[in-house]
């Protein structure tokens, strides 16, 4: 008999998760670059500003939530009772999922220091936040991505043992993805005056 030493949370539903997490990609890369075309330069930068807060904020989160994923399994048997743990350190994906969420969490601050204080200016010639913004999304899709996997390769062994290690893993992946979406958002929203102004060769360097 498997007994858990804690009571596991609500259980994750594995393919609802992925398809809300694809519903939000598909409708950020297909219906957002015409509503950051339409909002005002201010209004752009106003909900650039607030996504890239909220970016840095998930992206922490999704760190935090996968490097506290572990759980005590008790097992009693016709041997007697013993136990072992379950750790995201037992998984080299899991390791790289909260590795990419803070350094992500890193390009997300610096890309809000510059695009709030405008120091990008010293960088003219080179499109710092843009980076910054391509190096968080980069990180915080592929850490996703390969966590959802490996929460799929499990199958039901592990979960079904630690169910509340899988819960946290799922939760983790889902909020990655998220922050990874809302950097993108942030990104449109922030490019909007380059759009509306014409172009960037042209336009002077308090612009960047």
């Amino acid at each position: 008999m498997l007994c858990i030493q804690s009571s596991p949370p609500l259980q994750a539903s594995g393919p609802g998760l992925y398809i809300l997490v694809l519903a939000l990609v598909v409708y950020s890369c297909y219906h957002l670059p015409s509503l950051s075309i339409e909002m005002a330069d201010g209004e752009g930068k106003a909900v650039s500003l607030v996504l890239r807060i909220v970016a840095l904020c998930l992206s922490v989160a999704a760190a935090a939530v996968m490097g506290t994923a572990s759980q005590l399994v008790i097992v009693d048997d016709d041997r007697g009772s013993s136990s072992y743990a379950v750790s995201y350190t037992q998984y080299n994906v899991l390791k790289y999922f909260v590795a990419a969420g803070a350094i992500s969490a890193v390009c997300s601050a610096a890309a809000l220091y510059q695009f709030a204080v405008h120091a990008a200016a010293a960088f003219c010639s080179l499109p710092l936040v843009p980076l910054l913004d391509a190096a968080a999304q980069g990180l915080l899709f592929s850490a996703a991505g390969a966590a959802f996997a490996a929460r799929g390769d499990w199958g039901g062994g592990v979960c079904d043992a630690a169910g509340a290690f899988c819960w946290k893993v799922s939760a983790a992946s889902g909020v990655g993805a998220i922050a990874a979406v809302s950097v993108a958002v942030a990104a449109l929203a922030g490019d909007t005056p380059r759009r509306r102004g014409g172009g960037g060769s042209g336009g002077s360097c308090g612009d960047c």
